[in-house]
Parts: C-alpha cells; sequence; structure tokens
C-alpha cells in the first residue's frame, strides 16, 4: 500500500512496479555493480520505495527488517552519493547519514555500502560502540578521509558531530532511520532531533507531480531555497514541548541560501503513533507512506503457531497512562498531536509511577495463579533488572536470561530454572525465568508465559509463546497474557499480531487460576 497524502495508510495505485534494476534511475556503475554482486531483483519493499526515493520523496516505510529492507535505503543512498561526487569532486563532508538504532543493523548497512558503492568510488564509515573515550584520534582520520556515507548508532553519530572539531552536517543530502519504533522505544529520538539540528533544511516546494521513477535527481538541491520551519509542539512525558527540529543558524549571521535540501527516509517494522510524531518532528514534507505486509518471511508453520494446540492467549489492559495528570494548557497547545516516546523510558514522575503500577500488576498476577514455572519476557534490560526485583520481593524465584550473557552464563541460568529445588524446601516457590533478547528453544511444558512488553516485530511473537504450546494431543496448552498499556504502540502491535497469526486474544478473566 501507497499513500502520499493522510494520515492513514492508504491504498492508492502507486504505478507500475518495477521488475528490473534497470527500469530504475540508476547510475552505469551501480548497476554493473548490482549485477556483478549478483543482487536479485527487486523485492517488494525495493518495488515500492525505490521509485519515490530516487524522485527525491520524503517516506515512511513499514516493513519486516530484512537485508532487502536495508538495501530499499542503500541502493538510493549509493546513486544521491554519485550524483554529489559528480557534482561537487572535493568532498567537504558527508553526503548521506543512515542511523539505526542497534550495532548489528548499521554494521550490516556499511557492509553493503562497502560491497556495492566502494569499487566504484563511494567511500563510507561506520560509526558505532562507546563514546566516553576520546574521539580526537577517530575524528582526525575521517576528516582525513571523509566519507560520503556514514552509518551508525544514535550515541556514536550524535558525539561524531556535535563534539568540537565533528564532522560538518551542512552537506547532508539525505538521511535514513532505520528502526524507528525501536529508537523511539529505547529513547534515543533527543540524539536524532540534535544531529538534525546541524543538517540543511527539508525541501521547501513540492515535488513533481511526476510518475515515480521520473528524472528528478535526488539529493540535488533542485528544490529552491530555505524552507522556514513553523513552530509545532511537542510534548514528552515530563511536560516539556518539543518544536519542529530547526536547522541551527548560520553562525556567520548572514541567511544565504543553501543549495544543499535534506531528503529523509523512516524505515521501521510497525509505526505506531509515536513514529508518525517524529516524524513531524523532523520535518519530513508530503511524505509517501509505504507498507509491506509480512506474507513471505515466515512459513506457514511459524504463522499458525500462534493458536496451535489449544494454546489459551488473553490480553491484560493497563488503563493507566504516564501522561494522565499532564499539564491541560500543554496539551491543548499540542494541535492534537500525540506525544514521542509516550509511555516508554520516560523519567518523570508520573511515568515512573505508571512503572510501579505495571510491576505490581505483574506481582498480583501471579499471587492469583498457582504455577511452578512461568516465563516473562521484557523488552529491555531496565525492565529485566526491576521485574526481577519486583517478583523476588514477592518470595519467587526470579531468574534473569538476557542476550549479553556469556553461553555459559546462559546455560548456567537455564539450568537453574530447569532444577527443581521445590521438593528440598516446605514451601514450594514458584520459579520464573525473566527473559529479554533470547530465544528459548529447548524449553516446554510452561503453563504461563507473560509478554511483560509486547515484542518489538510480530514474527518474534510465535518464539516467545513455543514454550506454552502443547507437543502432543494428551497434554494441555499452557496460557499466555499480554499486557497492553494505553500508550507506545502496544494496542496497535497487539492488533498486528492477532491479524498475523489470524488468532483473537480476549481480556483476561477475573478467575486466573481455574484456567492453569
Amino acid at each position: 500500500m501507497v499513500d502520499s497524502q493522510g494520515d492513514s495508510w492508504g491504498s492508492r495505485d502507486s504505478g507500475p512496479l518495477i521488475s528490473k534494476w534497470e527500469q530504475l534511475t540508476l547510475s552505469p556503475d551501480l548497476l554493473r555493480s548490482l549485477n556483478k554482486f549478483g543482487v536479485g531483483p527487486p523485492n517488494k519493499i525495493q518495488q515500492r520505495a525505490l521509485p519515490f526515493l530516487l524522485r527525491g520523496a520524503d517516506i515512511i516505510a513499514q516493513a519486516p527488517p530484512t537485508q532487502e529492507r536495508i538495501a530499499a535505503y542503500v541502493i538510493p543512498a549509493i546513486q544521491i552519493a554519485i550524483n554529489g561526487i559528480a557534482n561537487q569532486p572535493v568532498n567537504r563532508g558527508p553526503i548521506v547519514i543512515m542511523i539505526s538504532t542497534t550495532v548489528d543493523q548499521a554494521t550490516q548497512a556499511q557492509r553493503m555500502i562497502r560491497d556495492l558503492g566502494g569499487p566504484i568510488g563511494v567511500k563510507s564509515a561506520l560509526g558505532v560502540g562507546t563514546t566516553n573515550t576520546d574521539l580526537t584520534q577517530e575524528l582526525r582520520l575521517l576528516h582525513q578521509n571523509v566519507p560520503h556515507i556514514i552509518c551508525g548508532t544514535p550515541q556514536k553519530l550524535h558525539a561524531l558531530f556535535t563534539s568540537s572539531g565533528g564532522l560538518p552536517g551542512s552537506e547532508v543530502r539525505f538521511l535514513v532511520l532505520d528502526e524507528v519504533d525501536q529508537l523511539i522505544a529505547r529513547n534515543l529520538h533527543e540524539f536524532v532531533f540534535n544531529i538534525v539540528k546541524l543538517l540543511p533544511s527539508p525541501r521547501s516546494r513540492p515535488l513533481s507531480s511526476s510518475a515515480p521513477g521520473g528524472n528528478i535527481v535526488p539529493g540535488s538541491g533542485a528544490f529552491g531555497s530555505n524552507f522556514d520551519p513553523s513552530a509545532t509542539p511537542f510534548q514528552n512525558n515530563n511536560s516539556r514541548r518539543f518544536s519542529a527540529v530547526a536547522p541551527s543558524p548560520d553562525p556567520s549571521g548572514q541567511n544565504t541560501p543553501q543549495s544543499v535540501e535534506r531528503q529523509t527516509a523512516l524505515f521501521s517494522n510497525t509505526v505506531p503513533q509515536d513514529v508518525l510524531n517524529l516524524a513531524t518532528a523532523i520535518q519530513l514534507r508530503e511524505p509517501v507512506r509505504v507498507l509491506v505486509r509480512r506474507d513471505g518471511n515466515v512459513t506457514q508453520a511459524e504463522a499458525s503457531q500462534g493458536g496451535s494446540r489449544g494454546l489459551r492467549q488473553y490480553y491484560l489492559y493497563l488503563a493507566f497512562t504516564a501522561g494522565s495528570r499532564a499539564d491541560p494548557a500543554a496539551a491543548n497547545s499540542g494541535g492534537g498531536l500525540g506525544i514521542i516516546g509516550s509511555g516508554r523510558g520516560s523519567t518523570n514522575a508520573e511515568s515512573v509511577q505508571a512503572r510501579e503500577w505495571k510491576l505490581d500488576a505483574l506481582a498480583d498476577l501471579f499471587d492469583d495463579v498457582d504455577v511452578q514455572q512461568a516465563i516473562v519476557h521484557v523488552g529491555g534490560m531496565t525492565a529485566l533488572d526491576s521485574v526481577v526485583y519486583k517478583l523476588a520481593s514477592r518470595g519467587l524465584e526470579a531468574v534473569p536470561l538476557h542476550g549479553d550473557m556469556s553461553p555459559a552464563t546462559k546455560l548456567a541460568a537455564l539450568n537453574k530454572y530447569r532444577i527443581n529445588t521445590t521438593a528440598m524446601m516446605r514451601q514450594p516457590v514458584t520459579k520464573v525465568l525473566v527473559v529479554y533478547d533470547v530465544q528459548l528453544k529447548e524449553i516446554s511444558h510452561i503453563p504461563l508465559v507473560i509478554n511483560y512488553d509486547l515484542p518489538k516485530a510480530v514474527e518474534e511473537y510465535a518464539h516467545r509463546v513455543s514454550p506454552a504450546i502443547s507437543p502432543n494431543n494428551y497434554t494441555r496448552a499452557g496460557v499466555v497474557i499480554n499486557f497492553v498499556t494505553a500508550t507506545g504502540g502496544d494496542v496497535e502491535m497487539l492488533r498486528s499480531i492477532e491479524c498475523f497469526y489470524k488468532i483473537k486474544c480476549p481480556e483476561v478473566p477475573m478467575s486466573l487460576r481455574d484456567l492453569i
């Protein structure tokens, strides 16, 4: 689906879909590079996104996190870099910035640029790792060999561009944000805002009405003079207001018209209101919205796993919101615009209280059930620590397990969870495995699985609930309870899960003890 206007995903005709790279306005060198490296024909996300990106449009693309999605913005980025090199042989600063939430995603993008663009003269760099060290040596090397495209994580790129003697942002023609929903959930959007302030203004004139794939050269600055951004108020959970992020003023005090204007592309696995709010805050201009449904990346067995063999799935709706007592004046001035990062990652007193209520709801739930084992999935390290501490304070044996553990530590945690110690104790103790960023492949017959934080991708849901699925027709399947908060995109994600797995999760009944 493609929608170039309006607030909802549309079904407008986006023109004929491309089936060959040669149908796009790509340079001969880039076409040869694609063929040399055996890149297959354009897939769905590339067919829908590339024509708009190559004509200079801003886009918001919702698609599964795959190599093909990365290629959907890497290929136009290389083309924009090639155009920039032709117009300005001396590279004064990066032409493209790619911001990914995770190191892995940024690394994959940079490798693809290196393989496809390196042989044809496009230089790239990777900005990841700690920001606590002295950046002098790193910046010196970057200034000596200025990359055309730089990929990295929000924190690292923020340090490289905002530090004394940092990289200039004035030449950036194309900004890519990948994994935007996760970026917001991890409260990293402030780093993005500060980077955007250093970049050229967004395009100031509407795009030509020519069909996608026309001859408009992206990143060429052909759209006219600077745009004077209007102040669109935003409010976050601690009642601060965000205005639309505007470029920093010219330090010379001269209002010289810019020849460079910024094109922006957002890619995300889900597009809750938070993502749309961020798009408005960084001033996307008439963004085209591209939606690629997840129908080819998961096997039928996985797609039906959510409802197999009597698995009982419910949701627990937590009606409290972090902003339920927000300043009325601030709320009224927002023009109906939402909160960026609503309910996730905030530090004000109200959201702290909301997190405490959510923890209490989890602990109270265990008071209402009688199980020997359970699994709780969380969405971050902070939540993992809080849940472990809360459950332990209620007398449960909480065992943490997360992706940063070494293999030996993970094995020790799983063994601790599996070993039956209740026989040695007078009072049986419920064991709860609290999991973050780990797939559980060798655990089964679990009577209760709780998604304390919903997954970021619908495909992850099947992996989370699999320990509760009955392995045969003679044992009872477990119960899955999904915590859904009023903010932060939980409602949208639960709906996506229900549609994808063709299930319906009713609200959890009051008599939990009879279910398990």
